[in-house]
């Protein structure tokens, strides 16, 4: 089934409960790093002082669990106001993309375009005040599954295996400006095996509550240039229905060789641990 060998191709499956409470198999998932994050302090002083240049260098040097790590440790409030602005000095709006259109990942300047960030926002209605909702990533192959239980990137298992994609701090309220969540991505990271990687939004314990994406409006997904800091391209999805707990908002996929987005902005009543098993992680429990 997988491309590549997982621990000598004897999975023992993912206990997805333990893996929301940031535990894998009784263990804190990130115990074994022995990367020391930077002082909160003295990290945000550098951000504000850095210029955008600079700062993107940096990012694109960063070990990918350092960075991880930083923006784990980093308080919501200090990383959405770093966000938001970042958001408001991009250079130009992206082009805004339909449902259903594809769209080649290219450089404004014919640079060559390698660290990019997917942005994801949302507004809660009268009746979603108490929605929690999520960004979850699945790198998967050209069988449409994840390659290994470890291809499945979230808040709580931010980092794939190959250090390409690195998800952002857990947004629980989607209050505010800017973007509520996002994941980074390092295209020249991406194991080759890897064909495409789906960006999905889940409403936590929707099955559980009735939560569902009729009290979910103006979402919308975004890829920014992380060197130009300039937006690429958006799509604002137009489709919420009290039937949807989960939506696929869209997708990066290798065509001949090139990177491409396709605007999705489907629906699943599909929860988390559905949307798993859709995609090939095996979840006990």
């Amino acid at each position: 089934m997988f491309d590549i060998p997982i621990q000598n191709n004897v999975r023992a499956g993912v206990d997805l409960n333990q893996l929301m409470n940031g535990q894998i198999n009784g263990n804190q998932q990130n115990a074994a790093s022995t990367t020391q994050p930077m002082p909160q302090q003295q990290y945000t002083n550098q951000m504000n002082q850095m210029p955008q240049q600079q700062y993107a260098n940096q990012m694109n040097q960063m070990p990918q669990q350092q960075y991880a790590n930083q923006m784990n440790q980093m308080p919501q409030q200090q990383y959405a106001n770093q966000m938001n602005q970042m958001s408001q000095q991009q250079t130009g709006k992206g082009v805004v993309v339909k449902k259903g259109q594809k769209v080649k990942l290219s450089s404004p300047n014919n640079g060559r375009l390698d660290l990019i960030e997917v942005g994801l926002g949302w507004d809660l209605g009268p009746n979603g005040q108490g929605y929690d909702l999520d960004v979850e990533a699945f790198l998967l192959g050209e069988n449409g599954k994840v390659l290994g239980d470890e291809w499945f990137v979230f808040y709580n298992q931010n980092v794939s295996p190959d250090g390409s994609v690195v998800c952002g701090i857990d947004n629980t309220s989607g209050a505010g400006f800017g973007d509520d969540e996002s994941i980074r991505i390092q295209l020249s990271k991406v194991h080759p095996n890897v064909a495409k990687i789906v960006f999905i939004v889940t409403i936590n314990e929707a099955l559980e509550r009735g939560y569902n994406f009729s009290n979910v409006s103006n979402a919308y997904v975004r890829i920014v240039d992380k060197i130009t800091n300039q937006e690429l391209i958006r799509f604002n999805l137009t489709e919420y229905y009290a039937t949807v707990c989960s939506m696929v908002v869209g997708e990066l996929y290798k065509h001949n060789g090139e990177w491409k987005f396709n605007a999705v902005g489907n629906g699943t009543a599909q929860d988390l641990t559905g949307l798993c098993m859709s995609y090939g992680v095996n979840v006990i429990g």
